[in-house]
């Protein structure tokens, strides 16, 4: 009789302990923030430029006015996959809590036609305009928040546009994106990258093993490769930053960044670090590519932030109605090494800056 308590006990405990996420999930309170987000790059419908954003919404029960989900394939201003069609009525609700500009780079023809080797074609939609940026300022207060990702400065972005964009966000951008390739074989080193490259060398695109690519806005190509660095791109939080948001760590980095330099009005929250040769730092000096990689800049008191990568660009649709504790965010990330960055730095960024932003509303 006893042995059979014992069995049942524990059947039941382990029961409630795989029941308990979901339970706890379900008993959370709705909470209303009114988010306006803008990605115009959106050529198919995993909707992944701004799929991170939206899994954090679901997973802390975010609502637009406590009851109504956000819709993926619809709550956001961009280019519709389904419908083959960019909006142009810019219509933004009366107040807005949090405005996110995750990525304006566009759709371009050969995008529609499963363009999995990166090459350039005509540009479809896309590109942040003075009008709409315009706007995004209009509404921009100072209890709300606004969040600006790569790409939104360079091309197709114009120049003036983008003039105005860093004026108010308190940066400048170098010209310069870069990213670590852990194969430059690898269809994921996209075409363009490679034709530019056997322009200026001369040379047929031959290279294998790991590399770090850097590309300007002229399209200039600067790569360096294994023997000069150690390690990929890593992402490494202030000190004072990291006792600020809660519960995030230093990560691997593996999307494109851009280069940009903050003004004496923003803070630098996060960098991005190479481990690079001598040598390595000579070339990048010679072609004017700066050595120090700002990631997260926020000016405190205007409460904008720019993030100089692609941080709610994720390939993968997770579960979100769970809640456990935070470090349970580090198992994810090690199951799903990919992600590592998604769980470990924008989750718990974006649980702070909600958390922030629900509290201003009161």
């Amino acid at each position: 009789m006893v042995k059979q308590i014992v069995i049942y006990g524990t059947a039941a405990f382990i029961l409630y302990l795989m029941v308990y996420p979901f339970l706890m999930w379900h008993l959370m309170e709705e909470k209303g923030l009114q988010l306006f987000v803008i990605d115009k790059t959106v050529p198919k419908n995993d909707y992944r430029e701004h799929l991170g954003l939206f899994t954090v919404l679901e997973h802390n029960k975010v609502r637009k006015d406590k009851h109504t989900k956000y819709e993926l394939m619809k709550d956001y201003y961009g280019y519709d996959p389904e419908d083959y069609k960019g909006d142009t009525e810019f219509e933004m609700p009366d107040a807005v809590d949090i405005l996110y500009v995750a990525d304006t780079y566009g759709v371009y023809e050969a995008d529609l036609q499963d363009n999995v080797r990166g090459e350039r074609s005509p540009l479809i939609y896309g590109g942040l305009t003075i009008f709409e940026w315009n706007r995004i300022m209009d509404k921009k207060t100072s209890d709300n928040t606004l969040i600006v990702e790569f790409n939104s400065l360079a091309s197709p972005t114009e120049v003036p546009t983008r003039k105005v964009v860093e004026q108010n966000l308190g940066i400048e951008w170098s010209g310069w994106i870069g990213r670590y390739f852990p194969d430059l074989e690898d269809k994921e080193v996209p075409v363009w990258l490679k034709k530019n490259w056997e322009v200026q060398t001369g040379e047929q695109w031959d290279l294998t093993g790991r590399g770090l690519v850097f590309a300007d806005e002229t399209d200039k190509v600067v790569i360096i490769r294994e023997q000069d660095f150690e390690g990929q791109v890593d992402f490494r939080w202030s000190k004072e930053a990291a006792g600020t948001y809660e519960h995030v760590k230093d990560s691997a980095y593996g999307y494109w960044f851009d280069i940009v330099i903050p003004s004496e009005k923003v803070t630098v929250e996060a960098n991005y670090e190479l481990n690079i040769s001598e040598q390595a730092k000579k070339v990048l000096a010679k072609n004017g590519i700066p050595l120090k990689y700002p990631a997260i800049l926020l000016n405190k008191d205007e409460k904008t932030y720019y993030f100089a990568g692609d941080f709610a660009d994720v390939n993968t649709s997770y579960y979100t109605h769970w809640r456990l504790p935070a470090w349970f965010y580090s198992v994810n990330a090690f199951f799903n090494p990919m992600d590592r960055f998604f769980w470990e730095v924008y989750v718990p960024l974006m649980n702070h800056i909600i958390r922030e932003q629900l509290a201003e509303e009161g």
